[in-house]
């Protein structure tokens, strides 16, 4: 509930962040707190900014001015390359539209890779476990060309979490998916929340706007919170 949320500490928080390219301007003093385990929708017109914020939110992109703590700490003033590329690897799970599978290595390696040079000892019953949960154990061994939209989906987001990130990114993830996978996605998505996962998403969709915990609109590079009509989902 809201009033126990204001003793809580914000898992991040965004401190009057500024980013321009040229003379666009796409964040304006923007200022946002997200706590641990919630799920937050971020729309906005395409173009108005919503990937860039995903980026800086990531750790992939330092803003012009303004701090960004995670936990409390500033991200972007000490880090240098290695310590961001720490900070991602640790604490972030991002789940990029076009999902990014490397085409030449199975379901299963794909889901992998990202402790394939970490020196991480990532056991095969856990991958299992969490190619089960997400519903492809049975596409392990299949290649991405093989594997429908909703499954690379899957895949994209059984590797976002195999480090078990406290933070959940996604750019669009719906955008290209019929509704029954949207749905099904949705559910999964509100499933990694119950576990304590912390989800921040730009999407348009009207369906995910009305399963997160809240909407904010992103315009003119300000933040606000927008009302929604809630359809709680089947699960909850």
């Amino acid at each position: 509930s809201m009033s126990s949320r204001q003793t809580e500490t914000p898992l991040l928080s965004l401190r009057d962040i500024c980013l321009s390219y040229g003379k666009r301007v796409i964040l304006d003093h923007t200022s946002a707190d997200f706590y641990p385990g919630s799920f937050t929708v971020i729309a906005g017109e395409s173009g108005c900014g919503k990937s860039s914020l995903l980026y800086i939110l990531g750790g992939l992109l330092k803003p012009d001015s303004g701090q960004y703590l995670f936990r409390g700490r500033p991200v972007y003033r000490w880090l240098g390359e290695w310590g961001l590329s720490r900070f991602r690897k640790k604490n972030i799970g991002f789940l990029f539209q076009d999902f990014r599978l490397l085409p030449f290595l199975t379901v299963e390696e794909n889901v992998r890779f990202p402790v394939l040079f970490s020196g991480v000892r990532m056991g095969k019953s856990k991958i299992q476990q969490r190619l089960k949960q997400l519903g492809i154990a049975h596409r392990a061994k299949a290649y991405p060309h093989t594997i429908s939209g909703g499954e690379a989906q899957r895949t994209a987001l059984a590797r976002a979490l195999l480090l078990e990130p406290p933070l959940l990114l996604l750019d669009e993830p719906t955008g290209n998916l019929d509704r029954d996978t949207e749905i099904a996605i949705v559910d999964l998505l509100l499933e990694l929340q119950r576990e304590g996962l912390t989800l921040i998403c730009a999407s348009h969709s009207e369906y995910m706007m009305a399963h997160a915990d809240r909407v904010m609109v992103l315009a003119g590079g300000k933040l606000s919170l927008k009302a929604v009509a809630r359809k709680r989902s089947r699960m909850a």
